[in-house]
């Protein structure tokens, strides 16, 4: 609300983004692979649609909940508004554990899902994409069976699909490339140099792509860690060679490079670098942690890993932090591509996609910028201030008298 207020736009559309559109909860009977049925809560949110049809992710994991789902789709409404696209924001989910399900198990609940929330969802009014544990695979099932409900082959209705079912080219990389465009622009506004190091949390596809470009760039990230640990190396680690041990199927602690040091997970939170990326789960930094992080920008590629309460101890210490509905939009901009090449039955190449996906990030990241200074230099509140901006003009022609 903080930002609405210092918007100051006289609209009422704060008041009408206080609760979601629409939000329908389901229990979903999974039959099993030895026949038995498991009862699973699921949920679909369409926070709203003032700016076109909802878009979000279905995640699969035992953690889900309608709060989380709802709190998603609200700041999926935000990024989309910051990122210019014609999308209102939505969410998905199954509280499940899908390290406890079989391939075939996982494909019969994405199609259950799909014939449960098939009055909801669909290409001109709610469009799913991947999330936590979904993606290619479970968006060709999903496609494929709300087009067999339909009758007729509908793949703009999810995105992030296999390229062969009119997925999109670079869709993998979108986020992580995408935050890297971000990170530059605010490198410059900050003062970066590629003397400054990096410290990140998490490395699943949008941290492997970031730490990528960050050091083709010249940066130095000088330590990761995932669920198995922490390794770090003050000359900068190797990207490279932690994605090959990756691929093979193992984790950063695993890779085996001269002089590296290895740490518990948690004790990325203490390592010393001037930029600490939160690339995993929510929640990270916190009112008990936030003022011992020792950097001097926070970059959320996460969705929520700082948490309201840690803001202002962050700002009391001169922290910066870059937010997640900037920092991470480039998924949901790849989507926007993916369907409306989909829609029009056209495909982008590699080089159309990365000129799109600069055009949007840095178009929203110059509307942050314009509220820096009315959000007295707090860059979280001026991208709220940039996406209810959007917000209000469409609210103001719709519903204001």
């Amino acid at each position: 609300m903080s930002a609405y207020e210092a918007l100051d736009s006289g609209s009422g559309v704060a008041e009408f983004l206080k609760y979601p559109k629409e939000t329908v909860a389901a229990s979903l009977p999974l039959r099993r692979d030895d026949g038995r049925i498991t009862m699973l809560k699921a949920w679909r949110c369409r926070y709203s649609d003032l700016l076109g049809p909802t878009k979000g992710g279905i995640r699969f994991h035992q953690a889900v909940n309608a709060d989380e789902v709802q709190t998603l789709a609200f700041w999926m409404t935000m990024k989309c508004a910051l990122a210019g696209l014609p999308f209102g924001g939505g969410k998905g989910g199954v509280q499940v554990d899908t390290s406890q399900l079989s391939r075939t198990e996982k494909e019969r609940l994405a199609r259950l899902y799909v014939s449960q929330f098939e009055n909801v969802i669909g290409p001109r009014r709610d469009i799913p994409a991947p999330d936590v544990a979904t993606g290619a695979a479970e968006m060709a099932w999903m496609m494929d069976e709300y087009s067999r409900l339909q009758g007729r082959l509908m793949p703009a209705t999810f995105t992030g699909k296999p390229i062969a079912l009119g997925g999109l080219v670079g869709r993998t990389e979108a986020t992580g490339e995408g935050a890297f465009m971000i990170f530059e622009y605010f490198a410059r506004q900050l003062n970066l140099t590629k003397d400054d190091t990096l410290a990140v949390q998490g490395f699943g596809n949008a941290a492997r792509f970031f730490a990528l470009a960050a050091t083709d760039a010249g940066y130095r990230i000088t330590a990761i860690s995932d669920s198995s640990g922490m390794i770090s190396h003050e000359e900068g680690l190797d990207i490279k060679a932690i994605c090959n041990v990756k691929d093979k199927g193992g984790s950063v602690a695993d890779t085996d490079q001269k002089n590296v040091q290895k740490a518990v997970g948690q004790d990325i939170l203490k390592h010393p670098a001037t930029v600490f990326v939160p690339a995993a789960l929510g929640g990270v930094v916190n009112a008990g942690n936030a003022k011992n992080i020792p950097c001097k920008v926070i970059f959320e590629i996460a969705n929520g890993p700082v948490k309201p309460e840690a803001d202002a101890i962050l700002e009391s210490q001169d922290i910066h932090v870059i937010p997640d509905i900037l920092a991470n939009a480039g998924g949901v901009i790849a989507s926007y591509i993916e369907w409306t090449g989909n829609l029009r039955g056209e495909q982008h190449d590699r080089d159309q996609v990365s000129y799109i996906l600069r055009d949007h990030l840095i178009g929203a990241a110059k509307r942050t910028s314009e509220m820096v200074s009315d959000a007295k230099g707090d860059i979280r509140k001026a991208v709220y201030m940039a996406a209810i901006k959007r917000l209000s003009q469409s609210y103001s022609v719709l519903y204001e008298i």
